[in-house]
């Protein structure tokens, strides 16, 4: 009996490292991607600007702490207390290749205080093996968002112009009036 429950006890101890697994890698690597942008670049060549380098650094932890099964709305809330971007967040964990609620991101966002048009503009850019992760429809259409009075932002048909009257006959001396 108690051979069994140091077994159920170990094994519910180690459960519960595996979900904290991805909080404690993702935390610390940006963590240490912000040690690495404060760091000035240097050297010859092509460098990533300060702002393309910490959306690297971010893309990056936020795609490994999705393949962790993280929760979308734990590790936005841990990037945006680390001091990096919302729009950027949320784009990334909206792009990550997960299924994440459009709506359950919306709520978990606004309680940290980030604006509902920051999320609405990150879902329709976010994109995941080149194609939109939301239809514009999906976006303007979500329950967290519709309050904000989104409107479908993309490019409408032209309207139909009608043609100009067709030019009067012409006017010659031969013609009768």
């Amino acid at each position: 009996l108690i051979i069994l429950s140091l077994a159920v006890f170990a094994s519910s101890g180690l459960a519960k490292d595996d979900n904290t697994l991805w909080e404690k890698e993702f935390v610390l690597a940006l963590q240490k991607g912000k040690a690495l942008l404060d760091r000035k670049a240097g050297g010859l060549g092509y460098t990533l600007s300060q702002e393309e380098r910490e959306e690297k650094i971010l893309a990056k932890a936020i795609r490994k702490a999705m393949d962790l099964k993280a929760p979308p709305c734990e590790a936005m809330k841990i990037a945006v207390d680390l001091k990096y971007k919302p729009y950027s967040v949320i784009r990334n964990i909206f792009g990550s290749g997960g299924e994440v609620d459009l709506d359950q991101m919306c709520m978990c966002a606004t309680e940290k205080g980030v604006k509902k048009q920051i999320i609405a503009q990150a879902a329709r850019e976010a994109t995941y093996g080149g194609k939109p992760v939301y239809a514009p429809d999906e976006v303007t259409q979500s329950q967290c968002l519709r309050e904000i009075g989104l409107g479908f932002s993309g490019f409408a048909p032209p309207e139909d112009i009608p043609p100009p009257p067709p030019p009067p006959p012409p006017v010659s001396p031969s013609t009768p009036i």
